[in-house]
């Protein structure tokens, strides 16, 4: 069956027509390869090998099937829980009356960046219930601000950890409660607390909120791939059930696409072995992302994690060998503003860089000639990428327009796009909860297949917890003064910063 040139799926359409031959084909032989198949995600085959755990996160959207009595039990409890956490949203916005409620939402990593991407495009749409701070790094300014902009006899604090160690999620949490007791007092400080947690048991223990305010995932759910669960709460909130359910339905669309589709005939098939295929057989290092509209302005670092954290291995899925390449560094950016900051190594650099464009047809607004002036920038560029533009037809032009030969033929030098730089185009009918959900169950699927087609675990970030562990030992020898143990590089800096806070 020949390759798809576009795909209609979802509310989506993707267009792979700048793409040269040699890369389809390529990515059709390798899809045909995998060691998994799509319909383990709603089954109890381990797919996470290095924690020994199946990949669940399809079976946290609404209306989902598990594929054997495993996974349709885990279904069940995250339907459940999902009901019950939307419930409890209904009527916390319901009893609180005309004033909106302020929402401190604690969460890192896939437990903030997926939920501040959404709560950012949903806003276009709809205005939220209730104010929302969002704190996520370690950074006093940013805790002092949401503290000094919330009322404390009208917040709650939504502490949402997969784990609940996570370092600067538990210390953020601890220092709001520690402002809120100040003003309620510690009992009242507790009541305010809700737990999005797969360790429910460590959430109460730590902070000893109200049972019925801990809201389960489970571990078999990976952070970045959590919004859907418990861990989405915050979207509840603000916008209510009736968009949430939207959200999954367009994700439960994307799904049925996946699991019913062929991999080379399907998008998440083709954008992850077309990427792979660049990786791979062409060499390239990076791939771009853009976005065409500010709605998306939190997309690019949930879409950074998503890929990056999932496909930044060297080692295969087993742990038995190495492997020498796997996926590209992702750089990403919205509309036109990003056209102005690195668009320039996009299309002269002497390394070629394959891209991704999503873009929405209709306008979210009444302005309808800025709209198409932006998509018009985002075909523009698109077909710049592709079609390029050399030398010779610059001197041409040049020398038309009055410049001596010898001039003309340097400055063409200077100006000539080479082209045949990839890019798969995305577009979504409207932007819509619906759509939405179907663009990240998209990005989800496609970061799964490129994870198997490289060999490695896409589900793991093992990477990640090193550089924590060795944080908790320096922040001890900091305050302690005692650098024994740490590498001389960080000793020595450690030295640096005791001369500063003498």
């Amino acid at each position: 069956m020949p390759l798809p040139a576009t795909i209609d799926t979802s509310g989506l359409r993707l267009e792979f027509t700048r793409h040269g031959a040699q890369a389809l084909a390529t990515a059709a032989t390798t899809l045909t390869a995998l060691p998994y198949s799509p319909t383990d995600l709603v089954s109890n085959t381990v797919l996470n090998g290095s924690e020994g755990r199946p990949a669940w996160h399809l079976l946290s959207r609404l209306g989902s099937k598990g594929g054997d009595a495993a996974a349709q039990a885990a279904a069940d409890f995250l339907h459940a829980e999902h009901a019950r956490m939307a419930d409890w949203a209904e009527r916390l916005i319901a009893d609180a009356g005309n004033e909106p409620l302020d929402i401190i939402h604690l969460g890192a990593g896939g437990s903030e960046t997926p939920m501040r991407a959404l709560f950012t495009a949903f806003m276009v749409l709809q205005s939220p219930r209730c104010r929302i701070h969002w704190v996520a790094n370690l950074d006093g300014a940013t805790l002092d601000a949401a503290l000094a902009a919330a009322n404390p006899a009208r917040t709650w604090v939504l502490i949402n950890s997969k784990s609940f160690r996570t370092q600067e999620v538990m210390r953020n949490a601890a220092e709001v409660v520690r402002w809120l007791a100040g003003h309620l007092g510690a009992q009242a400080a507790r009541s305010r607390l809700v737990a999005l947690t797969s360790n429910a048991d460590l959430a109460q223990e730590r902070f000893g909120m109200p049972a019925e305010q801990v809201f389960r995932a489970l571990p078999e759910i990976g952070g970045r791939f959590s919004v859907w669960s418990a861990h989405g709460l915050v979207l509840l909130l603000a916008f209510g059930r009736e968009t949430v359910e939207q959200l999954h339905a367009g994700a439960r669309a994307m799904d049925q696409h996946f699991l019913t589709t062929p991999l080379n005939q399907s998008a998440p098939g083709l954008l992850a072995g077309l990427s792979h295929a660049y990786r791979v057989r062409f060499g390239l290092p990076l791939l771009s992302i853009g976005l065409y509209g500010d709605a998306f302005s939190h997309m690019p670092l949930y879409l950074q994690q998503l890929l990056m954290e999932s496909l930044g291995k060297s080692t295969s899925a087993d742990g038995l060998l190495p492997v020498h390449v796997s996926g590209p560094a992702v750089i990403s950016g919205v509309g036109t503003p990003a056209q102005h900051t690195y668009f320039q190594l996009l299309h002269q650099a002497a390394v070629p860089v394959f891209h991704e464009i999503v873009a929405v047809v209709r306008p979210w607004h009444a302005r309808l000639p800025e709209h198409l002036a932006l998509l018009a920038n985002a075909l523009g560029q698109a077909d710049a990428l592709w079609n390029g533009k050399d030398a010779s037809s610059w001197q041409t032009e040049l020398m038309a327009q009055g410049m001596a030969p010898e001039a003309a033929a340097r400055a063409a030098r200077h100006r000539a796009c080479p082209g045949g730089r990839p890019s798969t185009f995305i577009w979504m009918d409207q932007l819509s909860p619906y759509h939405l959900g179907a663009l990240l169950a998209l990005y989800e699927h496609r970061t799964v297949v490129e994870g198997w087609l490289y060999g490695i675990n896409p589900f793991d970030q093992w990477g990640v917890e090193l550089g924590k562990t060795l944080a908790a030992r320096i922040e001890h020898a900091l305050l302690a003064r005692d650098a024994q143990g740490l590498s001389a590089e960080t000793g020595a800096s450690l030295h640096y910063l005791r001369e500063q806070y003498a």
